[in-house]
């Protein structure tokens, strides 16, 4: 899977790796369905109540 879209949140960079409308999850499962799907963050859009599921990149430090 290749990263398509990416958010700085934070002071860090994401990218989503999921998208699911907050009504497709029952209460209190979001972090179940993070830790299952490998998530760092879980972020509610709140104009349009879409879940962002997020894993972050890490900085890169290329060693000769």
């Amino acid at each position: 899977m290749f990263p398509k879209e990416f958010i700085n949140y934070s002071d860090k960079l994401y990218w989503v790796y999921k998208k699911i409308h907050s009504s497709k999850v029952k209460d209190g499962y979001s972090n179940d369905l993070k830790d299952f799907w490998r998530c760092d963050v879980v972020l509610k859009n709140p104009t349009d109540g879409v879940l962002l599921f997020l894993r972050s990149i890490d900085e890169v430090e290329v060693i000769k």
